[in-house]
């Protein structure tokens, strides 16, 4: 789009604008380019401002409220657009939408989409979340915290390495499953197992060795 210049009326024929029946009036828009634009007001096309306080971006063919002021056409709001172009909120710098006592609610029938170049933060004393399915795709995570419940059915975890750190791990369930293909190794100061019914230890070769003492006690102890 070419440049469009600065909104006056002096470009404007002055037996044109003397027809006009005065300010506030309608306008239509015949082009735009940031705070810049074109509209066309009883048959007289002169170039224009957008307003500060318009905060929805007018487009070409939207019906527009215009102001004269100091010689400057200024498009203060969209009274009506035509077009299937979305309506937009647009502000230059920083926009706050801010409820000194009240409720802020977003809602949409189909998908509400938040989109940052940068960074998006939220910070409340609680966040409640409820979906149906949720997708999180990250390349990093990091998340700091006292405490962590999960309450699931069925819960999987997949990745290449799995660290984990703490003090104290302690894990409680009615059945357990490891399949490890390769090698497992742990490392303790002390070791403790104990099973209420059998206890079996099964490989082609096994080996127990101790530094100082080995000891097997049982009712009946079978070899061979």
């Amino acid at each position: 789009m070419t440049a469009i210049p600065v909104g006056t009326v002096r470009d404007a024929p002055s037996e044109a604008l003397s027809r006009m029946d005065g300010w506030p009036a309608s306008s239509v828009v015949i082009a735009r380019e940031g705070r810049d634009a074109q509209v066309a007001c009883d048959g007289v096309v002169c170039s224009a401002r957008i307003a500060f306080g318009c905060l929805i971006e007018p487009e070409p063919d939207d019906h527009v409220l215009t102001a004269l002021v100091d010689g400057t056409i200024w498009i203060t709001s969209v009274l009506e657009r035509h077009s299937d172009v979305p309506p937009r909120l647009w502000a230059d710098g920083d926009l706050g939408i801010v409820s000194g006592n009240g409720t802020i609610a977003l809602s949409a029938a189909r998908t509400v989409e938040i989109d940052s170049g940068t960074k998006v933060r939220i910070a409340a004393p609680e966040i409640d979340l409820h979906a149906g399915v949720a997708r999180f795709v990250l390349d990093e995570l990091l998340q700091v915290g006292r405490r962590i419940s999960w309450y699931v059915n069925r819960l999987r975890s997949m990745g290449e390495l799995v660290e984990t750190f703490a003090e104290h791990v302690l894990t409680r369930a009615k059945r357990g499953s490891r399949f490890i293909e390769g090698s497992d190794q742990m490392r303790a100061g002390y070791i403790d197992h104990r099973a209420e019914g059998t206890y079996q230890l099964q490989a082609e070769a096994a080996f127990v060795t101790a530094d100082t003492v080995v000891r097997v006690d049982a009712d009946q102890i079978h070899m061979g």
